[in-house]
């Protein structure tokens, strides 16, 4: 198998076999981290797309099938310390219904979607998008249950509006991850859904991960927005990725076009204008069947935390994703990755 290897040092080329990294052919993984004595540590953190847990998955889940969608790759993602993804609908009982009979753009999964979360080895969750209040309120309010019910972080939505852009912070072997969550679009008309999910006000945002510098080591942005299926990334996108950036975030991931883009190196920190589809069928596009995970190794040490490593893992997303493409779909994954990347996104190792 070949494999797509970035490594985060700015001026820097550093080879590594992928033999070193733990790669586990169509599965690939690390092993969480281990506590690390004297005055460094690492952690590995895996990123991707959209969870409808909705529809048919929901279907499934109702049916007693819990572990039905990440069954493929349950096994991959417990061998990480942070596992993150966004959670593109609501968890909320509707009586069996897990889309509307009226419209098939609203959809819901049921409550024990948490569980499928927490078995399917999902640590935190972003629930700033704009399937979040497809069933009101009420439906609302299931989610955030059946997420605390499980025992996985979300962020993005608070009960509170006052804290609805307050940062969640994981810690692992020593490294504290902030995670921001937000959301440029809702389903519904004004702005009323703002007391309930965090948008993506950069005049609020900005100035919360500054002051998450003090309590944080490394902090996380993820922001649905842009355009469904559009062939490159909005410029909105773009500029609200660099302005979270530039406010001191190492890591920001975009939601919502439902299709993957490049990767964009900025000061040390690594911009995802989005990472597709991960559990979600949408089979009348290429791009939104096929993606990719970010796999990140953050190492801490007397300088500070900072992205020592990262690189690329194909997905093929669906009902239920897999890491096991064929080596034709794998390159082109990649071959789209370094088309809409940045210039200091380097292949290091095929």
């Amino acid at each position: 198998m070949r494999t797509l290897v970035l490594v985060g040092l700015i001026g820097t080329v550093l080879l590594v076999a992928a033999s070193l990294l733990g790669y586990k052919g169509a599965a690939p993984g690390f092993r969480a981290a281990e506590p690390v004595a004297g005055s460094v540590a690492r952690i590995h953190l895996l990123a991707f797309g959209d969870i409808n847990l909705g529809r048919a998955v929901g279907q499934e889940i109702l049916k007693g099938d819990t572990l039905y969608p990440f069954a493929g790759v349950r096994d991959s993602l417990l061998e990480y310390d942070v596992v993150f993804g966004n959670l593109e609908s609501c968890l909320s009982d509707q009586g069996g219904e897990t889309q509307s009979p009226d419209n098939n753009m609203i959809f819901t999964g049921p409550p024990s979607g948490g569980m499928t979360l927490r078995r399917g080895g999902v640590h935190i969750v972003s629930t700033a998008n704009n399937h979040v209040l497809d069933y009101g309120l009420g439906g609302w309010e299931e989610t955030m249950e059946s997420l605390e019910r499980a025992g996985v972080a979300f962020v993005g939505t608070a009960r509170d509006p006052a804290n609805l852009h307050r940062p969640v912070v994981l810690e692992r072997n020593g490294v504290r991850i902030a995670f921001f969550a937000c959301t440029d679009i809702m389903n519904r008309p004004g702005d009323g859904w703002k007391r309930y999910v965090a948008a993506a006000d950069t005049a609020v945002l900005l100035p919360k991960i500054r002051q998450a510098r003090g309590i944080a080591d490394f902090i996380v942005v993820s922001y649905h927005g842009g355009e469904e299926y559009a062939e490159r990334p909005t410029q909105r996108t773009v500029d609200f990725g660099r302005a979270a950036v530039g406010a001191g975030a190492d890591l920001f991931l975009g939601h919502h076009p439902h299709v993957p883009y490049g990767i964009e190196r900025r000061r040390g920190a690594l911009i995802l204008h989005s990472l597709g589809n991960f559990v979600f069928r949408q089979p009348a596009h290429f791009w939104t069947q096929r993606s990719y995970a970010l796999r990140v190794t953050v190492v801490k040490d007397s300088a500070g935390a900072r992205i020592e490593e990262y690189d690329v893992i194909p997905v093929k997303s669906g009902l239920r994703p897999t890491f096991a493409l064929s080596q034709a779909d794998q390159d082109t994954v990649y071959q789209r990755v370094f088309a809409f990347s940045s210039t200091e996104v380097t292949e290091l190792v095929r």
